[in-house]
């Protein structure tokens, strides 16, 4: 039996649906992407249940904990009055020690695990582009909806989507945009959602060139995009299979001065 302290009194742990763990990732997400951390919202949801009177077999409320419990929480102390909270923690390093694919087991999707990792991965990317390695800093659904819609209608006849995103990317440079520019920042997310890892671009000589591809970044995209724990083994395995493959053979740059709009 799995328990967690709240305001003192042990509550027990019981897995609950995925969709209580989707709707809590998706009432999260914009405000870690807007910098809150994941503890300072968690305990907001256990406190204002706690105000509200909400049993402690709520299936929100007991996701929220689940999430406290996987990230080394193991107690919790609200108070009300100050709306701080003090933390009895675990030290643990288990996210970092443990390949990332484990994470997306059925037993972990059903304790909260495959969703506190995909919170953590989505808000702490980093990717490869011409060598050097750049923080990819999320941006806002009302910033990136129009970059991805932007990405989609560049996109030609026949092309691979990663391509179409690296050229719209290369393209943002190419007008000016600064590195740090929402402009460039949303082209960066683009390719950090098709689970890109690393490319290479020239501006010079119109040249584009995929390196690699984030596996974590594919499992957690599965897991958001409600695949089951199998499917997710699989998006993981072809990934892996196309780092594999890329390892093996260099890949030549695709001239972008050649290609047609169709």
């Amino acid at each position: 039996m799995i328990q967690i302290e709240v305001n003192n009194v042990p509550v027990e742990l019981k897995p609950q649906e995925r969709q209580v763990f989707t709707q809590l990732i998706n009432s999260m997400l914009p405000a870690m992407v807007g910098g809150k951390k994941i503890v300072e919202l968690l305990c907001s949801i256990i406190s204002e249940g706690g105000k509200r009177g909400i049993e402690t077999t709520n299936p929100t409320y007991q996701a929220a904990l689940w999430a406290m419990y996987q990230i080394g929480v193991r107690g919790v102390r609200i108070h009300n009055e100050t709306n701080n909270a003090d933390l009895k923690t675990e030290k643990t390093t288990e996210f970092d020690k443990q390949p990332f694919e484990s994470h997306f087991t059925m037993g972990n999707i059903t304790t909260g695990r495959a969703m506190v990792a995909s919170m953590l991965l989505f808000t702490n990317r980093n990717m490869r582009v011409n060598q050097v390695m750049q923080q990819v800093v999320p941006q806002t659904i009302e910033l990136m909806k129009p970059t991805n819609e932007a990405v989609m209608k560049s996109r030609l006849a026949g092309e691979e989507i990663h391509i179409t995103a690296a050229r719209y990317f290369m393209k943002m440079i190419e007008d000016g945009h600064a590195a740090d520019s929402p402009e460039v920042r949303c082209a960066l997310q683009v390719l950090a959602d098709l689970s890109v890892a690393a490319f290479s671009y020239s501006v010079e000589n119109k040249t584009i060139n995929i390196e690699g591809f984030n596996e974590a970044n594919a499992c957690a995209l599965a897991y958001l995009q409600g695949l089951d724990a199998e499917q997710i083994a699989q998006v993981h395995t072809r990934a892996a299979s196309a780092n594999a493959r890329m390892r093996g053979a260099a890949t030549p740059p695709v001239p972008m001065a050649r290609r047609r709009r169709s």
